[in-house]
């Protein structure tokens, strides 16, 4: 009888709804591991291939990521064999093919993840995997701010190990992810879905206090990040779903709280007093006091990353090298350039960096103006605004700092993407 019922189940069930059952299990499981994420994610997108509506190369959103992924290809076999290492004192050269695993895999995911993408309700339940994947998130975050725990945790008969950092102060909540930036990125991706579904009024009673809930607990998590990044995104995501007028008063008001507060032309003994109502945190997070000390600003390092642009514009140096050169010139040590774009060109070169951002630039552009502008209700929901604002955000963001590294956070980049190509997908498809 078990039998009987075990081949109705599996005959009952299309390719698709085994792609799709991967895909949503490994959105679920990547905000708290990505190793399983990906392990699902992966085959998730080899059957997404077989559904596709036309073939890779017929596809011309792909002929930009080809040539992207040809160009870096290329550059780290120079590097490697080639061209001339300037520095080989200090860096080594194999980071460049190592470092081709943080953009090549992804030009596949991208294409191969979209059908499950295709639709407002697929958006919906990739929205709300996330959201349910991020619970493991918050719970420990919150655990690490407020009971000081550390771990090790494990589920999963061992499979699944979580390990959190102390919080030194003034540090912020880092939850599972390295530390207080990268975690505020997380919640930055995701806060924009807990304002819609928060929105939403004609949920039952129970979900809306659910949707309360997600609501509250992920922006308080963000707050506690003490990230400015994770703030900038609280703020500029409210106000993008808000509306245009509301965006732009807000902008303007905060604009002259934050001038009134911190700026030296207004410094008094009144000022001093409000500023003194803040939690110290906060304070230094935008006074110049909470600068003292810094070893190097943002607008050296990236005066230094363009003179090594420079030594090689076509083909880069190499990935990985920014740190060790920078330190071997200056004794500072920084992981990154603090923008992304510099980064990849000093990588892999000019010409593959201007070719992937002329690509994201077009997409948020295109997917922007069907969302906000046209305003097309038969193939886009207030799903699909929130997905865009979490994208262009992070988007933005890169440009002065870098957590697209974060395995977690480039893959949920990139299936943004695919969705947002979707819509435009689509909206031609009305239009022929």
């Amino acid at each position: 009888m078990n039998e009987i019922y075990k081949n109705n189940f599996l005959k009952k069930r299309t390719l698709k709804e085994y792609g799709n059952l991967l895909f949503i299990s490994g959105i679920f499981f990547l905000p708290s591991t990505l190793l399983i994420g990906i392990l699902l994610l992966l085959p998730a997108s080899i059957i997404g291939a077989f559904l596709q509506e036309k073939s890779f190369f017929k596809d011309r959103w792909n002929y930009s990521l080809l040539s992207f992924g040809a160009l870096i290809l290329l550059s780290a076999f120079l590097q490697n064999y080639i061209l001339l290492n300037n520095f080989d004192t200090v860096w080594d050269p194999k980071l460049s093919i190592i470092g081709l695993g943080n953009w090549l895999p992804f030009i596949w995911l991208f294409w191969g993840l979209q059908p499950y993408l295709n639709s407002k309700q697929a958006r919906l339940s990739l929205s709300k995997a996330l959201l349910a994947g991020s619970l493991p998130v918050l719970i420990t975050g919150y655990g690490q701010y407020f009971f000081n725990w550390t771990g090790p945790f494990e589920t999963l008969n061992g499979l699944i190990i979580w390990y959190q950092r102390p919080i030194e102060n003034p540090g912020g909540l880092t939850g599972l992810f390295n530390n207080q930036n990268y975690a505020g990125t997380w919640f930055n991706f995701i806060w924009p879905f807990c304002i819609i579904f928060f929105m939403e009024k004609r949920n039952p009673f129970f979900k809306r206090i659910i949707s309360f809930g997600l609501f509250l607990s992920v922006g308080f998590a963000a707050f506690l990040t003490f990230s400015r990044n994770a703030w900038l995104g609280l703020l500029t995501s409210s106000l993008i779903i808000s509306g245009k007028k509301k965006l732009v008063l807000s902008i303007f008001v905060i604009g002259l709280i934050l001038i009134f507060l911190f700026s030296p032309i207004f410094n008094g003994l009144f000022q001093n007093s409000i500023r003194n109502l803040l939690p110290e945190k906060i304070s230094l997070e935008f006074s110049p006091e909470g600068y003292v000390g810094l070893d190097v600003t943002r607008a050296e390092i990236f005066s230094s990353a363009i003179q090594l642009i420079k030594n090689n514009p076509i083909f880069g140096i190499g990935a990985g090298s920014f740190s060790e050169i920078f330190n071997s010139q200056t004794g500072f040590w920084k992981g990154h350039t603090h923008n992304l774009l510099l980064e990849l060109a000093i990588s892999y070169g000019m010409p593959a960096t201007i070719i992937i951002f002329i690509t994201f630039s077009i997409l948020i552009t295109l997917s922007g103006q069907i969302i906000f502008l046209q305003k097309r209700l038969d193939i886009i929901s207030p799903i699909d605004k929130a997905l865009w604002t979490s994208l262009f955000f992070f988007l933005i963001s890169q440009l002065a700092d870098i957590q697209y590294f974060d395995g977690k956070i480039s893959t949920v980049m990139w299936i943004f993407m695919a969705a947002l190509k979707k819509i435009i997908d689509s909206s031609n498809k009305k239009f022929l």
